[in-house]
């Protein structure tokens, strides 16, 4: 088996070449520094003019080439897999993200003298990173205000008993055990854990914050005008929002009286095999249909299909126009399988003829009689020229070469061992791969 060989441009000193083409290597195998190209891969920039740019070499490898973590003279730092190096020495030591760093302004034998001889460990003093004056942060230490003052804290446990002159509680207060308050004046929030019984003529709740209703029970839930028929039930002003967060069955009949339904979901059931869409108390000359939006190359778009009132045709409008719901665009084209019947288009569940641009294609023909046969094997074999073929997957070609400008060589022998098959300009030709060498 003949081995190929491809060389590039190459220098046993250590200076780049004048000049190469775009995508053109070339390699200087003289010693290198960094004062010097020396053992340095470079190619032609064809983004930069094809300026000679240097890509790689040995020389870069060669400065990491040493165990990582260990720092080492005149090399690449490289850390251990735990992220550290054996020794590193630097003038500046700057601490903090880029852009808000701030300089250690300390000397060595200061930081020795405040840190030597601290016995804490590392997940002790963390317990203080983080931590802020007069606020709660969780897992940290807390630390009081000028005026022994904290704030931001939860759950607090108490075995033995709280004594407090004066107790002042701005928040919630969730009491779980007997309670007895005499003459109480509650300005904030109340949460009772137990049943709540209120029996009342009325029954007015005013807030300025949010109001919550909630059980556990998953079986009774949460009722609302059930225990009378006929009671009306109203829920949010004519103008507020109101949000349903779960599944919502309605029992009765639905009735939607705003301007605009959205439904935003992956899957719409509906039982009823018949939909209406419109109405007829009045010719209003507005088309009915599905408006389908959809998306193509980061543009907005929508179809049409359905009932043009203005000619009284079903219309299908790809990229339609709507204008208070009457629509209008391009006509587009429908994809469907049709049966017509005994025209010929379908026969059984096969489909024989079908149309491209304009030209009726035989397909999906199991057998044809001896007559047809034979006037198609007549008219091909007296084809002047054969336009297009399909794959030729036997048999020998015994004519010409084929010329370069329908995909052949028009070569009629291979070259030598090694020779590619190139351009000349004018016709193809076997030569060898060869860069050459610069100065």
């Amino acid at each position: 088996m003949a081995v190929n060989i491809i060389k590039i441009k190459r220098t046993t000193g250590s200076t780049a070449p004048s000049s190469l083409n775009a995508g053109e290597l070339a390699f200087s195998g003289g010693a290198g520094t960094q004062s010097n190209l020396g053992q340095r891969l470079f190619i032609g920039d064809p983004a930069n003019s094809n300026a000679v740019t240097v890509i790689g070499g040995n020389y870069f490898t060669n400065l990491m080439d040493h165990a990582h973590g260990t720092t080492t003279a005149n090399s690449v730092l490289i850390v251990d897999a735990n992220k550290s190096v054996s020794e590193l020495r630097t003038s500046a030591l700057h601490l903090g993200t880029s852009g808000s760093d701030t300089l250690v302004t300390a000397t060595a034998t200061e930081i020795n003298s405040a840190l030597d001889g601290i016995t804490s460990v590392a997940a002790e003093l963390n317990l203080l990173d983080g931590s802020t004056t007069a606020g709660i942060v969780a897992s940290k230490a807390v630390i009081a205000d000028a005026n022994k003052d904290i704030s931001g804290g939860r759950n607090i446990t108490i075995t033995g008993t709280l004594t407090a002159p004066t107790l002042d509680i701005s928040g919630n207060i969730d009491i779980d055990g007997t309670t007895n308050l005499d003459n109480t004046d509650i300005d904030g929030s109340l949460t009772v854990d137990g049943a709540v019984d209120i029996n009342a003529t009325t029954f007015d709740v005013d807030a300025t914050d949010d109001i919550d209703i909630d059980t556990t029970d998953t079986t009774g839930g949460i009722a609302i005008g059930t225990a009378n028929s006929g009671v009306p039930v109203s829920i949010g002003h004519t103008t507020s929002e109101t949000t349903v967060n779960d599944n919502l069955t309605v029992t009765g009949n639905l009735t939607v009286s705003g301007t605009t339904t959205t439904v935003n979901s992956t899957t719409v059931s509906v039982a009823d095999p018949i939909f209406e869409l419109g109405d007829d108390s009045s010719d209003d000359n507005l088309d009915r249909g599905l408006k389908l939006k959809y998306n193509a190359g980061g543009a907005a778009k929508f179809a049409f299909m359905g009932f043009d009132e203005s000619n009284n045709k079903f219309a299908f409008i790809p990229d339609a126009t709507d204008t208070s719901n009457v629509f209008s665009g391009s006509i587009g084209t429908l994809q469907a399988n049709i049966e017509t019947g005994n025209t010929g288009l379908t026969v059984g569940s096969s489909v024989p003829f079908s149309d491209n641009s304009g030209t009726l294609t035989l397909q999906n023909v199991d057998a044809i009689d001896a007559t047809t046969e034979a006037t198609l094997e007549a008219a091909i074999d007296s084809l002047a020229n054969l336009v297009q073929t399909g794959t030729i997957t036997s048999g020998t070609w015994n004519a010409t070469p084929i010329g370069t400008q329908y995909g052949g060589t028009g070569l009629t022998s291979v070259g030598s061992s090694g020779q590619i098959l190139v351009s000349n300009g004018s016709a193809l030709v076997y030569q060898n791969i060869d860069g050459g060498t610069y100065s």
